[in-house]
C-alpha cells in the first residue's frame, strides 16, 4: 500500500472497552490492532467468495490469445448473466442502434473489456448484494454506488478515456470495504459508522480513529485477494484520494473519486442541511475543473445525464437503491444553499474588511476629536516629503496651538476644554477639506499637511483657518457662548531647502512661537533667509 495513503489515528484511547477489549491496546493505550483487523475480515467465512464465472472470465481475459468464442461460451453458461449483459447492451445506457442477440454479438460490437466489466460487474453484485449485515443500510448503500459507478462511466467518456467500465466498476465496488468491515467486524464497525452519521467523508476519519485503516484500504485488499485487475483495484484503493496513486491508474481514480463526489450532491439532498449541500456541490465543481477543466455549468449537465443514466442502471443492476428524486429539483437546492453560502460569505467578507478598516482607522484616530493622530501625522508626512523631494513638487506645513488655553480649561472646566478641542478639529476639517490633513499633535496643538500648497496658499488657508477658529462659538457647561483663539505657524518646502521633515516641522513650530510673541490669534510664516552670494 501507498504509504501517502496510510493514515494513522488516535487508535481507542477513550473508546468503550467492552467493544475492543477482545483487541486490547498497547501499553501506552495506542492500538495495534491494524494488521489484526484486515485478517480478520480478509479470512471471514461470512464474506462471499468471487463468483466461479467472474473467476473465469477474469483468467481467459487475461490470455494474450483470448478466444472471443469461448469467453462468450463461458458466460453463457450462467442464463442469468447471459441475460443481463444482453439486457444492458441492447439498454439506452449503451445508445446501439441495432438489437444484440448473442453475447459473442455483444463482444464484437462492445469489445472484450466492456463485456468482462458487465460480466464481472453483474457477478459481483449478485453476491454482495444481501452482504452487510442486519444493521446495514443497503439501500443508502447501493444507491450511493450505482450513483458513483454512473457517474465515473461518463466522467471516463467524456474525458475519452479507454478503460471507462473499468471506471464504472470501480465506481460500484468503491465502497464494498465498508460492506464487508460491517459484516465481519459487527457492533465494532457500528461504533465507526455512528460516529460517522451520515457524512460520508467523515467515515474514513471514523475508521482509523478506530481500527487504523479504512473501507478504501480493505476493499483494496479485499480486490486484491479476488485477484480483480490492478486498475479496479488501485480505484478502489484512490477513492476517495486519487492523487497518490500510479499514474497509469490515476485518471481512471479521478473519475471514479469525482464520481463519489457527484453521488455526494444526490445523496446529500436526502439528509444534508443547506450547508452541507452547498459544500457537496461546491467540492464537486471544485474538482471538476481542477482534474478536468469544466465550468461549472459542464460540471451540472454532466449530473443531469448521469441521474438519467442511473435511472436505466438501476433497472438493470435490479439492486434496493429506492427512489432518485428529481435531478432539477436537487440541483436547484444545492444552487441556492450554495447561493446562499455565498452570499453570507460576501457578508462576512464585508464586515471583516470594514471592521479591518475600522482598526486601521482606530490606529490613526483621535478618539477625543476625530481627527487623525501623531501616528498618522508622522508617518504622512514623512510619506509626502519623500514625495515632495522625487518630484519638486511643494509641500506645506500648518502649525496650531490654542490660545491661553489652560487657562480656559481651568476656567470653564475639562468637559468645555474638550468641546473646543472637537470644535478646533472640526473648523479645520472644514475650511481645508481636501486640500490638507488636520491631525492633533498633541494636548491643543493641532497641525495640517497641505502636500503641493505653496508657501503663499499655505498663508492664506493659516488665515482663514484662524478667523474661522475666532468665529466659532463653543458653548460652557453653563450654556455661555464663548470663543478661543489660535496661533498658528507655517512652514514650506521649496527647492529643497529643508533636508529632513523634522526640520520643516521645527520651522511651522518655530513660526507658533513667533505668533505668540506678536500678541497670539495672529499667523505667522516661517521664509528661509536668502543665500549670500559668493
Amino acid at each position: 500500500m501507498n504509504p501517502k495513503c496510510q493514515t494513522r489515528g488516535s487508535g481507542l484511547r477513550g473508546r468503550p472497552m467492552s467493544l475492543f477489549g477482545h483487541w486490547g491496546v498497547d501499553a501506552e493505550g495506542e492500538a495495534f490492532m491494524s494488521q489484526e483487523v484486515k485478517d480478520r475480515v480478509l479470512t471471514s467465512t461470512r464474506l462471499p467468495s468471487l463468483p466461479t464465472i467472474a473467476v473465469e472470465v477474469i483468467d481467459l481475459v487475461k490470455q494474450e490469445d483470448a478466444d472471443i468464442k469461448q469467453i462468450a461460451a463461458t458466460i453463457q453458461n450462467d442464463p442469468a448473466l447471459s441475460s443481463k449483459i444482453l439486457k444492458t447492451v441492447n439498454s439506452s445506457f449503451y445508445g446501439q442502434a441495432y438489437s444484440i442477440s448473442t453475447v459473442s454479438h455483444a463482444l464484437v460490437v462492445l469489445g472484450l473489456k466492456a463485456v468482462k466489466t458487465l460480466a464481472l460487474g453483474f457477478s459481483l453484485v449478485h453476491n454482495l448484494k444481501d452482504q452487510g449485515g442486519d444493521e446495514f443500510d443497503h439501500m443508502n448503500f447501493w444507491k450511493r454506488s450505482l450513483l458513483g459507478a454512473t457517474a465515473a462511466k461518463h466522467f471516463a467518456e467524456k474525458i475519452n478515456l479507454p478503460e471507462a467500465e473499468e471506471a464504472f466498476l470501480g465506481g460500484l465496488l468503491r465502497d464494498m470495504g465498508v460492506m464487508a468491515m460491517s459484516q465481519t467486524l459487527g457492533a465494532e464497525y457500528q461504533y465507526a459508522m455512528q460516529a460517522a452519521g451520515s457524512d460520508h467523508a467523515k467515515l474514513l476519519e471514523s475508521e482509523n480513529e478506530i481500527f487504523e485503516t479504512d473501507h478504501a484500504e480493505m476493499g483494496s485488499a479485499l480486490a486484491e485477494s479476488w485477484k480483480l485487475p490492478a486498475l479496479l483495484v488501485s480505484a478502489i484503493r484512490f477513492h476517495a484520494d486519487p492523487e497518490p496513486a500510479d499514474l497509469t491508474c490515476r485518471k481512471v481514480a479521478r473519475c471514479v473519486a469525482l464520481g463519489s463526489m457527484a453521488a455526494e450532491v444526490f445523496m446529500v439532498n436526502e439528509w444534508g442541511d443547506d450547508p452541507a449541500k452547498a459544500a457537496a456541490l461546491d467540492g464537486y465543481r471544485r474538482r471538476a475543473e481542477a482534474w478536468f477543466g469544466w465550468e461549472p455549468e459542464d460540471s451540472e449537465a454532466a449530473l443531469r445525464e448521469i441521474h438519467k443514466n442511473t435511472g436505466d442502471m438501476q433497472r438493470l443492476f435490479e439492486l434496493p437503491t429506492g427512489e432518485l428524486g428529481n435531478a432539477d429539483d436537487i440541483l436547484a437546492q444545492a444552487n441556492e444553499a450554495l447561493m446562499a453560502i455565498s452570499m453570507q460569505a460576501v457578508q462576512e467578507t464585508v464586515q471583516l474588511e470594514e471592521q479591518n478598516a475600522k482598526l486601521k482607522d482606530d490606529v490613526y484616530t483621535d478618539p477625543l476629536t476625530g481627527a487623525n493622530n501623531r501616528r498618522k501625522f508622522d508617518e504622512y508626512l514623512d510619506q509626502q516629503f519623500k514625495a515632495c523631494a522625487a518630484g519638486k513638487s511643494p509641500l506645506s506645513v500648518l502649525f496650531l496651538d490654542a490660545d491661553h488655553f489652560k487657562n480656559f480649561n481651568d476656567t470653564y472646566g475639562h468637559a468645555t476644554g474638550d468641546r473646543v478641542l472637537v470644535s478646533l478639529a472640526q473648523t479645520l476639517k472644514d475650511v481645508f477639506g481636501e486640500k490638507g490633513v488636520p491631525c492633533r499633535y498633541g494636548g491643543e496643538e493641532f497641525a495640517v499637511i497641505l502636500p503641493n500648497i505653496d508657501r503663499k496658499d499655505a498663508a492664506k488657508l493659516a488665515e482663514a483657518a484662524r478667523a474661522a477658529i475666532e468665529a466659532a462659538p463653543v458653548e460652557s457647561d453653563e450654556g455661555e457662548e464663548l470663543h478661543i483663539t489660535a496661533s498658528i505657524g507655517v512652514a514650506c518646502q521649496e527647492e529643497s531647502f529643508f533636508k529632513s521633515a523634522e526640520q520643516l516641522v521645527k520651522a511651522a513650530d518655530n513660526g507658533v512661537y513667533a505668533a505668540k510673541k506678536s500678541g497670539r490669534n495672529t499667523v505667522r510664516v516661517f521664509v528661509p533667509r536668502p543665500k549670500k552670494a559668493a
